[in-house]
């Protein structure tokens, strides 16, 4: 679309869970609202009740920052037994927005689209549902029409939204995009600092291969499966050093560890590189604590550390040299995947999903089912194995986000659709 319609000033009502930067969504959410904001938009948020104690940060400093009006939306949970007790709340809040005169209500939790089918009815305001993860319905029906118009952040989530019942002519692809500015490329001194920092006593050095995943450390999101694959690795790699890798091109001068057979003494012929240590950074999910722990201690003493989730991922991407993903639930998108390589750092991930979109090309042999712990493994080592022969593997890492999944593309694409579907 071109023209005055691209200069007009929207109003628009953002609506997302709470305020906390939990996951890739609410992180969008953010970095979208302050996007609409100085393309000079009127941006409200609708949000749902904060999920932290009211004692730590609150969830809505990052916007408070930015200055936009917070609203706090009923329960916007839908079933079927509930159904006119839940309908008469999403008409309260349908009256609300009402009296807010936006022209276009933007729902970036498509679960929660009976809410916003009824909101947008009652206030009159058009719908546009952004589809950022797999479909929460077996059959939409009807509940997909009206005037609402759909972004899906992949082609695998624009199919798998249309199988369920959204008319495939009512979807736009738009990919989602990072700032590549704040996920910077790491220079070797930014990369030692951030390994000691990460390393302080936890064994970490300079020679460490580390393998990372963030993110919500639970079995859907592959973390089992990787645990299950990292043996395979420890084993593995013992083996390629040995039948493979000269001695003159090895790092570090230490014994290694085979979970089965303990310290592999070196000969006078054979010195072994550390290691690979995998990094696990997140949240534990409760129903996997246990299993998660005994799992890591399984695995030999030092092999895995687990550390807490934190909002700045740079240092932990900056301390790595790789990235795994291997959601077992396909992700909408993959922005661990775009993430990680902005920084220079490849990544193997899960084959479906939006994350199997992003690593095409070249990166496609980067690709796996997470569940066969064999080719999980051997995607790592040798993705490890590219790094000490390939040095432009960073740099093209980053001119593969930088070209397609930037910023720019991601912004135009959601103003745009906006804008089409605006109330005139």
């Amino acid at each position: 679309m071109t023209g005055p319609t691209e200069r007009r000033t929207l109003r628009i009502g953002v609506v997302t869970n709470d305020l906390a930067l939990t996951g890739g969504v609410e992180r969008c959410v953010l970095e979208d609202t302050r996007e609409l904001l100085r393309a000079g938009h009127h941006v409200e948020v609708w949000h749902g009740a904060p999920s932290r104690p009211a004692d730590t940060t609150p969830d809505s400093a990052e916007y408070d920052q930015l200055g936009v009006p917070l609203h706090l939306t009923g329960d916007r949970a839908f079933g079927v037994r509930s159904a006119l007790r839940d309908a008469a709340r999403f008409v309260r809040d349908g009256l609300r927005l009402r009296g807010s005169h936006l022209d276009v209500l933007w729902l970036n939790r498509p679960e929660h689209l009976p809410w916003g089918r009824v909101a947008s009815l009652v206030s009159g305001v058009p719908l546009v549902v952004h589809l950022h993860h797999a479909p929460n319905y077996r059959r939409l029906g009807a509940i997909a029409g009206g005037r609402t118009h759909y972004l899906a952040v992949s082609h695998a989530m624009a199919r798998a939204w249309a199988a369920v019942g959204i008319p495939a002519d009512r979807i736009t692809v738009v990919p989602n995009g990072v700032d590549t500015a704040l996920f910077p490329a790491a220079s070797p001194a930014a990369a030692k600092r951030a390994r000691l920092a990460l390393g302080l006593g936890l064994g970490l050095d300079d020679d460490a291969r580390v393998v990372l995943y963030y993110g919500r450390l639970s079995r859907s999101k592959g973390v089992f499966a990787l645990l299950d694959a990292w043996r395979i690795v420890l084993e593995q790699d013992v083996e390629r050093q040995h039948s493979v890798v000269p001695s003159h091109a090895l790092h570090a001068r230490t014994p290694a560890l085979t979970p089965a057979l303990g310290p592999v003494q070196a000969d006078a012929a054979t010195e072994t590189r550390r290691l690979p240590v995998l990094v696990l950074a997140g949240a534990v999910a409760p129903a996997d604590a246990e299993d998660l722990q005994r799992a890591v201690a399984a695995l030999p003493a030092g092999s895995v550390v687990v550390l807490p989730e934190r909002d700045d991922v740079v240092p932990l991407l900056h301390a790595a040299d790789m990235v795994v993903a291997p959601s077992i639930e396909p992700e909408g998108f993959g922005r661990v995947v775009v993430e990680a390589m902005s920084t220079g750092r490849p990544v193997v991930a899960a084959a479906g999903g939006g994350t199997g979109e992003i690593l095409s090309g070249e990166w496609a042999s980067s690709t796996v089912d997470p569940t066969d712990a064999d080719a999980l493994a051997t995607a790592v080592l040798d993705t490890l194995d590219r790094l000490d022969h390939d040095l432009s593997l960073g740099d093209r890492c980053r001119a593969w986000v930088r070209d397609r999944y930037g910023r720019g593309p991601h912004v135009s694409g959601v103003v745009r659709a906006l804008l089409e579907h605006a109330r005139r």
